[in-house]
């Protein structure tokens, strides 16, 4: 029979072209013109979408539309030709594009057969309509197109998992949580890395499309990296590749996620930034950080901690608790929207075995107890198993042994429980990490070996053992350090200074020129002061019995003038634009973490900002705060430029700062570049930097772009 449509072969060429391809792909090398018409692919699919959607319907109304339209057939016929030929055409573009890297797995394979065998279908349908005229619609024509209509329905579904994530479509209807974390039983990267890669990385690093050979789905495959290398280098942010392409610029090629997906957010970054820092560690436990951690504090930052446990039992009666109340059992509630009880046991000499038993009528309530020096007997451990609502419990220095643990498995909200100077063997402890809800476990002065602690952590990891150190009563412990507030740097006409210490009876010596603060040439700390010019605080708290804390310090800078308006001349990075042009004056401080919302950063872009005054000013000093951190990549500019004037327009230069790099070991984290102007008056400063092009070779990241971070300029 011969084929008279040229339509008809020019389809017959396209699914011999597709056919050809699937044979012989990996043979076939395709060049960049081909590989930009690849990439069309996600722009041309949804037009056949429609299209086979629409012949699908007609297909069904076609008896009713009949009486009305007699031409009916011959518009199916062309629907279903431009149906074809927009998937012949999708589907050669997607193989096209399949060729580039990151493009594997069951997904792909799916997606990539369903649109070649739903091309191959549309010819034949197409086929059916043209050589059956007399009886177009027969039963085998109206069981193709809704073969189609599914097969269409399979391969967008599979497209969208390559590019979207498993499950795309069925998302909504699943089980949705609160992103607030539980503090004490989150895993740091399973709770709060991974969702992060998940929601913003994985859909282009996933088994089934593996971007630069690189899959973020699994530990195992995290660690292994692409095709670049190493993802991140534990301990060293600045180093690692994942964090180097999170802070490239958005319009950079490398920059990840690429420009058009979800960019992460500050926070985000700074808590991948904190996770690489820390080690970038897969089994540790959130509670393994303390809350001053800057790793602890990404995580609450970008998801927030559940609010307190709250209790469904009903409050036990108020005049048993007072009638249970003694000078040597304290029973206190919670708080005073809970029936929650917390007891506290007080002077061995009074404990007996009814002191414990006579609260079982209201351990329903108690989910805190205090039983530290008591001297427990079995019998009392076995009371204790009633108590079945305890979520801490404090044995410490009772004879309690490995045997008595048992009477412990029916406490299962357990989740603190505090055995330090006990007789408590390794036996014991691992039937207590078994239990389903514990999650802090106290063992300090037990005979139990840091080995097998080690072997516990391991096997447990949403668990924290903390065995602490052997007490050596002749050994001094160190203070903790000093507390200064306010944290900000910068003032103006004056601030007041307090300093305060948790432990009471510590006599806090400062200094405020900078020298060090022994016996000769410290104050000592009696009450808030006032500052009202720039100072060196260096302060030590010391105790008898004690050794004496490590020295705090902290800089004071006064700030005089503030000009009426600020013009910032350089677009700083878009993950760190703090607050653009009020940054510079709003005497807020950076801190360690330059992703806190107060420093202003800038990588291949100079700073410059102009200060307009109504009326002249005499100025003695400028100076710019400026952040560093070698192995961050964060440097001080080669130098700064100083130019002012009566004017925007008659502007002159006053001078320039040339900045020699500190040596790696001597640096400071936040530097003071100050600046000596001549006796003048000026209504309009400009302060402008000049970057090295890259990192001097010798120092950390040599041969990378550096960045610079500003968060405050003074005037004086």
């Amino acid at each position: 029979m011969n084929i008279k449509n040229w339509h008809f072969n020019l389809l017959i060429s396209l699914n011999s072209f597709i056919l050809f391809f699937v044979l012989f792909e990996n043979s076939l090398h395709i060049p960049v013109s081909l590989q930009v018409m690849g990439r069309l692919h996600p722009l041309l699919l949804h037009f056949p979408i429609v299209m086979l959607i629409i012949c699908w319907l007609l297909f069904l109304g076609r008896k009713k539309l009949e009486k009305d339209i007699p031409r009916i057939h011959t518009i199916l016929y062309s629907l279903v030709f431009v149906s074809a030929l927009l998937i012949a055409l999708t589907t050669i573009m997607g193989l096209i594009l399949s060729r580039e890297d990151g493009y594997d797995g069951n997904n792909y394979l799916w997606h990539k057969y369903g649109g070649v065998s739903l091309s191959f279908l549309s010819l034949g349908l197409l086929a059916f309509l043209r050589f059956r005229q007399s009886k177009p619609y027969h039963p085998l024509f109206s069981v193709g197109i809704n073969i189609a209509l599914v097969l269409l329905l399979l391969t967008g579904h599979f497209g969208a998992n390559l590019t979207h994530g498993e499950d795309f479509i069925y998302a909504p209807f699943e089980k949705k949580e609160s992103d607030a974390l539980d503090m004490e039983n989150a895993l740091v990267f399973q709770d709060a890395v991974l969702p992060i890669l998940q929601a913003k990385c994985m859909g282009c690093h996933n088994s089934s499309k593996p971007k630069g050979e690189l899959i973020l789905s699994d530990t195992t495959a995290i660690l292994q990296g692409g095709k670049n290398g190493s993802l991140f280098t534990s301990g060293n942010p600045a180093t690692s590749l994942l964090i180097q392409r999170l802070l490239l610029d958005i319009e950079d090629q490398h920059h990840m996620p690429p420009k058009g997906k979800t960019q992460l957010s500050i926070d985000e970054i700074a808590l991948l930034q904190s996770w690489v820092q820390s080690g970038g560690k897969f089994n540790v436990p959130l509670m393994a950080f303390g809350e001053q951690d800057s790793l602890f504090q990404a995580v609450k930052a970008v998801y927030g901690f559940q609010g307190p446990e709250t209790f469904d039992f009903p409050p036990a009666d108020q005049k048993l608790i007072e009638k249970l109340s003694t000078p040597y059992r304290i029973i206190n509630p919670i708080d005073a929207s809970s029936g929650a009880l917390d007891v506290n046991f007080y002077g061995q000499e009074f404990f007996n075995e009814e002191s414990l038993l006579a609260l079982v009528p209201i351990a329903t309530q108690i989910v805190s107890m205090n039983l530290s020096s008591m001297p427990l007997k079995k019998v009392d451990f076995q009371t204790l198993s009633k108590f079945t609502n305890l979520r801490k419990l404090n044995l410490n220095n009772t004879p309690i042994s490995n045997g008595d643990i048992s009477s412990l498995a029916a406490l299962e909200n357990l989740k603190n429980i505090s055995l330090v100077g006990t007789e408590i063997k390794n036996e014991g402890l691992i039937k207590l990490t078994e239990q389903p809800n514990i999650r802090h476990i106290f063992v300090w002065n037990t005979s139990i070996k840091p080995a097998e602690i080690d072997a516990l952590k391991k096997k447990f990891p949403k668990v924290h053992i903390n065995a602490g150190s052997p007490l050596d009563l002749q050994q001094k412990l160190a203070l903790t350090l000093p507390k200064i507030e306010p944290t900000q740097r910068f003032f103006k006409d004056k601030i007041t200074i307090s300093m305060t210490h948790p432990i009471s009876g510590v006599q806090l010596r400062y200094t405020l020129n900078g020298k060090d603060p022994d016996s000769t040439n410290a104050l000592i700390y009696k009450q808030p002061f006032t500052l009202e010019k720039d100072a060196e605080l260096r302060v030590k708290a010391v105790k008898d019995s004690w050794l004496a804390s490590d020295e705090v310090k902290q800089q004071f800078h006064l700030s005089t003038y503030t000009p009426q308006k600020v013009q910032l001349e350089s677009k700083p990075h878009q993950l760190y634009k703090a607050r653009k042009e009020i940054s510079l004056f709003d005497m807020e401080s950076g801190g360690e973490n330059h992703a806190d919302g107060k420093w202003l950063g800038f990588q291949g872009t100079d700073f410059s900002a102009s200060l307009f005054f109504d009326e002249p000013v005499q100025l003695n000093t400028l100076a710019l705060s400026i952040k560093q951190d070698y192995n961050q990549h964060i440097y001080p500019p080669e130098y700064v430029e100083v130019w002012g004037g009566v004017d925007s327009v008659n502007l002159k230069l006053l001078g320039n700062i040339h900045l020699i790099l500190d040596k790696a070991e001597q640096m400071q984290k936040k530097k003071l570049i100050n600046y000596r102007i001549a006796n003048q008056p000026l209504r309009v400063i400009r302060l402008k930097t000049k970057h090295y092009k890259t990192i001097p070779d010798g120092f950390p990241g040599g041969g990378s772009s550096p960045w610079l971070f500003v968060d405050e300029i003074i005037l004086n």
